[in-house]
């Protein structure tokens, strides 16, 4: 099964954006730190489990891969995942498995 693609861009270096909306449940997430296809990022991405919470926010930094079990959690969906950057049009791929 094909995991579940998400190309998440954040046009406000103020504001975190949710990574989306999905629905689906997966069981692993990976995050790769482009803002297009074949295009890393300019700079740091965070990754965050809270819009207001910067404290446990992990950093991206251009073209590298984080991978994310959900362990204990059982499961997650695209919008448990809050992104900010640290320049304006960057972003994340991310690749939820079920």
């Amino acid at each position: 099964m094909r995991p579940i693609t998400i190309l998440k861009t954040v046009a406000s270096t103020t504001v975190p954006e949710v990574l989306g909306e999905s629905i689906l449940r997966g069981t692993t997430i990976t995050f790769v730190g482009y803002k297009a296809a074949r295009t890393p990022n300019v700079g740091t991405v965070w990754i965050q489990m809270d819009a207001e919470d910067e404290s446990l926010a992990i950093p991206l930094f251009p073209g590298q891969t984080i991978s994310w079990p959900a362990g204990v959690a059982g499961s997650f969906t695209a919008n448990d995942f809050w992104i900010d950057v640290e320049n304006a049009g960057d972003g994340v791929v991310a690749f939820i498995s079920k």
